[in-house]
């Protein structure tokens, strides 16, 4: 292994454009050696990882004066202060840039370099790696495009986003457990930067209320077209409302949504949507006829969608549902609308079966909803579910699906 390592020097790479260095491994082995003449052996070299490495603080000076190089992620390192002014050298020449708990150490901020050629950041640190410059560098990445955030920011942060402006902010994802600083900060991204949350937002976030939640997004519903909201704590009726007020939606990912409050909203207005994670509840087994196929009507009308899952195994422990039954997805109680979805590729339904040491109740699929199936979603390949809880009827039905082409999934 050394011998290899120290023969790297030795060999061109004209042709090499992506390169994946993970030096995971123990520590007593020469790393660095690895990295002596990367970038002159490299020389159409463009996208660069590096994950668990040593590198001596002369690489990054090297790196700097790569010319092709355009996407740079780091992961589980440490960079020295002297490093530093390379690394931020090399940053002004990149499209994507992603760190992924890497520490800088005291002294080692952009100061005033622009980046304005990053299009990408990603940054992805816990309390023992956060450190000033993840602010300094996105303030100074004024043509962000897609902003990506799972840190945890202190109060030295709650302020500075003041002095940024990011107008061409496309995308933003955003993931951490502070209850504070987050809608705060996200608000003045919006203000700041005119921003009405652009062509794609996905919010990933743990722990805002319903009313956290309306004071960022507010009346930016309209504009919203990727969502997630599985981890959110929001009210019963907003998933409905955001069903209602999103006509550019493509992608909801939420837990569950009661029936009745679907029929207290109007008809939904998000016919681009192409997946759907969602689980309606209603409250009885013997619950209003007309409920369950006023649900399937609104999803009759989503003739776009690809991918289905009706399927979230909720907790009642955690959500505060209790006794409440999923969907029944057979044909005499509505399923037969859903004809109209003929661009489906991916279908999960829920089945019968103890979730979390509650009875979730919902009949079994049977022979006829399966030639359903096969007759109307032509372009089906792939679905998930027990389907049956007879062992012998639903191994007849995962053979039918398989022999069309169609894999099962558990």
């Amino acid at each position: 292994m050394v011998k290899a390592i120290g023969g790297f020097s030795e060999y061109q790479y004209p042709n090499l454009c992506r390169l994946e260095i993970d030096m995971d491994m123990p520590r007593s082995l020469p790393r660095s050696l690895l990295f002596m003449n990367l970038t002159t052996q490299t020389p159409m070299l463009v996208d660069l990882t590096l994950t668990c490495v040593e590198i001596q603080w002369t690489f990054w000076d090297t790196l700097s004066n790569h010319r092709n190089l355009r996407r740079l992620c780091l992961a589980r390192l440490e960079i020295k202060a002297n490093g530093a002014p390379g690394l931020w050298k090399t940053c002004m020449r990149l499209e994507s840039l992603q760190m992924n708990n890497v520490l800088i150490e005291e002294g080692g901020h952009p100061k005033d370099m622009v980046f304005g050629k990053l299009r990408q950041l990603k940054f992805h640190a816990n309390r023992t790696t956060d450190s000033p410059y993840l602010m300094d560098a996105m303030l100074r990445s004024p043509m962000l495009e897609s902003l990506e955030l799972q840190v945890d920011f202190d109060e030295r942060f709650r302020g500075r986003t003041k002095d940024g402006s990011w107008v061409h902010l496309r995308r933003l994802y955003v993931n951490s457990y502070q209850e504070d600083v987050y809608p705060d900060f996200i608000a003045r991204l919006m203000a700041n930067g005119n921003w009405s949350m652009g062509d794609m937002v996905e919010t990933f976030r743990l722990g805002w209320d319903a009313q956290a939640f309306k004071a960022i997004f507010g009346s930016n519903f309209d504009t919203l077209v990727e969502l997630d909201l599985y981890w959110m704590r929001i009210g019963n009726t907003t998933v409905p409302e955001i069903l209602c007020l999103c006509p550019r939606l493509e992608k909801l990912k939420a837990k569950y949504v009661l029936a009745h409050h679907v029929a207290e909203r109007g008809p939904w207005v998000c016919q681009q949507l192409r997946e759907l994670w969602i689980q309606f509840l209603f409250e009885a087994p013997g619950d209003d006829h007309d409920l369950k196929r006023l649900v399937f009507e609104r999803l009759s009308t989503l003739v776009r969608l690809e991918r289905l899952t009706l399927d979230y195994r909720v907790s009642s422990a955690s959500s505060g549902v209790h006794n409440h039954c999923s969907l029944n997805c057979r044909l005499g109680c509505g399923l037969e609308r859903l004809a109209s979805l003929q661009e489906q590729t991916f279908l999960w339904f829920y089945t019968s079966e103890k979730v979390w040491g509650e009875c979730w109740k919902n009949p079994d699929l049977g022979m006829e909803e399966v030639e359903w199936i096969l007759e109307h979603w032509k372009k089906l390949r792939m679905i998930k579910g027990n389907l049956n809880k007879v062992r012998l009827l639903r191994a007849q039905l995962w053979g039918v699906f398989l022999s069309h082409g169609i894999a099962v999934v558990l």
